[in-house]
């Protein structure tokens, strides 16, 4: 019988068979495979001409200091024999009118010159005695400022010898005011970190940390002379180093030298250091976090305890923190620590470690931490290390009995040329890919014959340079550890073998062009990604030689009980408290919906400030953030909280229309507390003639560009576009030379479709609803007029419909553009190449009749509300009044951005708060200025629709050609008669003309 069946389906059988043969080998075979490159011809640097060389976007940019060390060793320099000049800062040959402060007696009772406003200057004359290579550094004093790092610019006789010569970090030093404390709960919390007040000595170095030692600047035999600026944050300089390049000995040289004195192993000591006890660090950001592996030390089952430090804070170059070590025993020690890597996926991190203060051999320059996704040992030593502690030789440094400081510096190091190398070779594509933008236009015909090898001189030769380049980078990285045919490099496989297609069959260029697009986007947020060294320690070790290592992990059995246990304690535990959880105390319940560690700052700020002020006790909850059906939910079943925070903007009219908001107008002094925001940003807020929630942010939007570019273009400062109508004059210039303006657009993202088109609705004089939010306003003139610009600048100036902006103004694709929040935030902090090359204004408006420049627009952002239903409103509206003032918000914002980085940078919405942000006060002048035409749209019942149905309109009339006034009225129609169904739901009033999309 058996046998009978299988007969009767052996075809099946057989061609399963062969699937899963195909799919195992197609499985094996899909990798990226080196061998490509066999097929690539050697190609020669001086092939590389390009017919924008003489317009290189790049022209204006100051080199990198790699870029200048290469091509000056090129030349034959070398280090200046040993040199070394000190110059008292109050020895100044000139400094800035306004800005420079003489302060007595400052430094040791010697006088100290102090920069105290951003452009402020000084400059000192001095002379070398050869020409060489120099370093400089300098001492300083962080003044009271914004809590920030303090950043200076420094020019070699009136020019920047490199760009990151115009942004050097001079860190702060902070430590923590007290011990952690803990919460009725039993939770670990860190102490609050106040800043070290001192002086402190740096040598002029990359901010980045993509260049292991300090800066060398090429000089000749001479005078010089020296600017330093002020860029960010006041200091007091002390005195300028100008000296002789650190040569530090080698590791062999040290161990020989230590063996020639007689330095002998200490034996039967082994230290333990626990790597949360940070006795100084350079950020606030740097703190104690948790790690529930049970190896770490110490470690609690049933509650937080703080028991590491770092993680993916501490990441940044430059970025250092130092533990005290108390030595029993002079002689020799081996050093390691217990650390976890794992956050980049197959690469290696690196720290630059010194103790007290100096560079103990010049391999301390660059430890390498290897990746894994285990906890490791790292024993400092030559060789890669197994994990466990074990390397091919351990480094062994001569302490002295007593009190020793070991700091780790964080430093890209050796990965920083690899991406240096990336970086220039996207930007050759980019430069490339404009060649035959110019030859093809915008939107090429695929199948035609355009000629390309015929119109770009030696094409395909550049494509090749290319792979060849993108190749060798692989290459390095092979040797830094990475494993061959790793997915971690995959952007680099693609780029390479992409570029191979191309170069082998170069008429498929034009049909390629967004390809090329997306692959730069790729590559820069691959390099982006790489930049970030993060790393957890849980303790050091400093032991005698010989002495065992401990293991990495806990065993097997051991993180399954720990894992059991944690399942098990889940089923009783609550953790959507945060801090003290008062059961049977009378407390104030409030819900945050935003992630744990931002709640944890509030409910600490609640805590200090708030409860010891008022005496009222606080709950605090989190809620999942954009889950506001959460709160809904429990609104219906009587559940809901006294306050809620982190509420999205639409939502305080939902539940206002049902009755489930307190009227903040009944309180007394809500117009004063109304007064800290922009009256536009209140709108969406206000419901039949109440007003419902408070802004606790907001977003912005602004016209951001690079100064560089427009003016090889021929577009001065003065002329950046003011109005639409400009820019609209604009967009043809920038096209004509391979560029293009930025206007976002979400195409996977309806509901933001609203906002793209607010600015052009408001700017026009028109609104989205008439009658009190009974109907649509879409159909007036004013509405079309704003659809048809809105619209035009994808038909009719063919503006791309959906662009990566920051890495396309970084490569200078986009050289302008409107963007928000967000890019300000990416280009402050993840371009530096940029620096002093880019700036921001308002957005675009309409000029009005009376001269003035409407450029209104929203950015809504999230709100706090009082439930009707509290039995407590009046200390509920204590607490509101609390959270949104200025203080309270600029104490969260920097907490927060201590917490989380620059990157979680509080935009909040209350004016005198924004103004005390640790910002350049030329970005927060432009944003004010901005803020001042600050408009929120109204939030209606069914508001919904009009939401979905603009997107609608933009992608019939952009995608399908449909006559704008037609999809208007089309849409107008079908959002008339949703307003008009929702009003009728809740019992309200309607316009017996709505839902017909006629005029009454």
């Amino acid at each position: 019988m058996m046998r009978k069946r299988l007969k009767r389906h052996k075809a099946t059988i057989a061609a399963i068979l062969v699937l899963a043969l195909f799919l195992f080998w197609w499985d094996s075979s899909r990798g990226f495979d080196d061998s490509v490159m066999k097929t690539v011809p050697a190609v020669s640097a001086a092939e590389e001409t390009s017919l924008l060389q003489e317009e290189d976007i790049k022209a204006k940019l100051e080199p990198s200091y790699l870029k200048v060390q290469e091509a000056t060793r090129r030349e034959g320099a070398a280090d200046a024999k040993p040199f070394r000049l000190a110059i008292e800062s109050a020895a100044y040959a000139e400094i800035s009118p306004a800005g420079a402060e003489l302060r007595k007696g400052m430094n040791e009772g010697r006088d100290a010159l102090a920069l105290l406003d951003e452009g402020s200057w000084a400059e000192y004359r001095f002379e070398v005695p050869e020409d060489g290579y120099y370093q400089m550094g300098m001492s300083y004093y962080a003044l009271p400022g914004k809590r920030a790092a303090v950043v200076r610019s420094v020019r070699i006789d009136g020019e920047y010898p490199f760009f990151q010569a115009k942004k050097l970090d001079f860190q702060r030093m902070w430590a923590e005011s007290g011990k952690p404390w803990r919460d009725n709960q039993g939770n670990e919390f860190n102490a609050k970190r106040e800043e070290v007040p001192g002086w402190q000595y740096r040598d002029f170095r990359d901010t980045e940390g993509k260049a292991a030692e300090a800066l060398r600047f090429y000089l000749t035999r001479g005078s010089h002379t020296l600017r330093v600026e002020a860029v960010r944050e006041p200091a007091a300089i002390g005195e300028i180093i100008v000296k002789s390049p650190d040569a530090p000995p080698a590791y062999a040289e040290v161990s020989a030298d230590n063996e020639r004195q007689g330095r002998a192993p200490t034996e039967n000591i082994s230290l333990h250091v626990q790597a949360e006890n940070v006795s100084l660090a350079s950020d606030p950001t740097l703190k104690r976090i948790e790690d529930r592996e049970p190896s770490t030390e110490p470690f609690d089952k049933s509650a937080i305890v703080l028991n590491a430090f770092g993680g993916a804070a501490w990441r940044s170059g430059g970025q250092w923190a130092e533990w005290k070590v108390d030595i029993p025993e002079s002689g020799l020690y081996e050093i390691g620590a217990r650390y976890g890597q794992w956050y980049l996926n197959g690469f290696p991190v690196q720290r630059i470690l010194t103790i007290d203060g100096k560079l103990p051999f010049k391999e301390a320059v660059s430890l390498t931490f290897p990746y894994s996704a285990k906890w490791q040992i790292a024993r400092f030593g030559a060789g890669s290390g197994d994990g466990e502690g074990e390397r091919d030789e351990p480094y062994r440094f001569y302490l002295e009995k007593g009190s020793h400081t070991i700091r780790m510096e964080v430093q890209i190091g050796d990965l920083g040329g690899i991406l240096e190398q990336v970086t220039d070779t996207t930007h050759r594509l980019s430069l490339l890919s404009r060649e035959v933008i110019r030859v093809t236009g915008t939107n090429p015909d695929p199948n035609g014959d355009w000629e390309l090898e015929e119109n770009i001189p030696n094409l395909s030769q550049r494509l090749y340079l290319m792979a060849h380049d993108f190749n060798e980078a692989i290459q390095k990285l092979y040797g830094l550890g990475v494993r061959e045919g790793s997915s971690d490099i995959s952007t680099l496989y693609d780029a390479r073998d992409q570029i191979i297609a191309m170069a082998k069959d170069t008429s498929t260029m034009p049909s390629r062009l967004q390809a090329i697009t997306d692959l730069q986007s790729s590559l820069g947020l691959w390099a982006n990604g790489l930049s970030k060294q993060s790393l957890i320690l849980d303790y050091l070790i400093v032991q005698s030689p010989g002495m065992p290592w401990p293991k990495g992990e806990a065993p097997a059995y051991v993180r399954a009980g720990t894992m059991a246990g944690d399942f098990i304690r889940s089923f009783t535990k609550d953790y959507s408290g945060v801090g003290n959880i008062y059961d049977k105390e009378e407390a104030l319940d409030v819900w945050v919906a935003r992630g744990r560690d931002w709640v944890q700052i509030i409910k600490q700020m609640i805590d200090e400030d708030f409860t010891p002020q008022t005496g009222i006790r606080v709950n605090v909850n989190v809620i999942p953030a954009q889950q506001m059906q959460v709160l809904l939910l429990a609104n219906t079943a009587g559940l809901a909280p006294d306050v809620a925070l982190g509420v999205e903007g639409e939502v305080p009219i939902d539940f206002a229309v049902r009755g489930g908001l307190a009227d903040l107008n009944d309180f007394p002094d809500y117009g004063e507390v109304a007064s800290r925001f922009r009256p536009g940003a209140l709108i969406p807020y206000k419901y039949d003639g109440g007003d419902y929630a408070l802004p606790e942010n907001q977003n912005f939007y602004m016209l951001f560009y690079r100064k560089d570019i427009l003016e090889q273009l021929g577009v001065a400062e003065e002329d950046i576009p003011q109005t639409w109508e400009e820019v609209m004059n604009l967009i043809p210039l920038l096209q004509q030379n391979g560029m293009d303006f930025y206007y976002p657009h979400a195409p996977n993202n309806p509901n933001a479709a609203i906002g793209e088109f607010a600015p052009f609705l408001f700017q026009n004089g028109g609104d989205f609803y008439k009658d009190d939010g009974m109907r649509s306003d879409l159909d007036s003139p004013e509405s079309l007029k704003a659809m048809k610009m809105w619209t035009g600048l994808f038909t009719n100036y063919k503006i791309q419909k959906q662009a990566d902006f920051y890495n396309r103004f970084r490569s200078g694709e986009m050289p302008i553009g409107v963007a928000d929040y967000s890019t300000y935030i990416l280009l402050s902090t993840a371009a530096p190449e940029l620096t002093g090359w880019w700036a921001m204004k308002p957005m675009p408006g309409i000029r009005q009749a009376d001269g003035r420049i409407n450029r209104s627009t929203g950015g809504l952002g999230q709100t706090g509300m009082i439930f009707k239903d509290s039995d407590k409103k009046e200390q509920a509206w204590q607490f509101l009044k609390w959270w949104t003032s200025a203080d309270s918000q600029e104490r969260f914002g920097t907490e927060l951005e201590s917490l989380l980085g620059v990157e979680a940078r509080w935009n909040t919405a209350n004016v005198e708060a924004l103004q005390r942000m640790p910002w350049q006060s030329a970005d927060i002048d432009a944003i004010l200025q901005q803020w001042d035409w600050f408009r929120e749209r109204e939030i209606v019942l069914g508001g919904y629709y009009t939401t979905r149905y603009i997107a609608n309109m933009w992608n019939e009339i952009v995608l399908s050609g449909k006559v704008a006034r037609e999809a208007v009225e089309d849409g107008t129609r079908e959002i008339n008669k949703e307003l008009r169904k929702k009003r009728e739901e809740f019992g309200l009033e309607t316009d017996s003309a709505a839902g017909t999309g006629g005029k009454p």
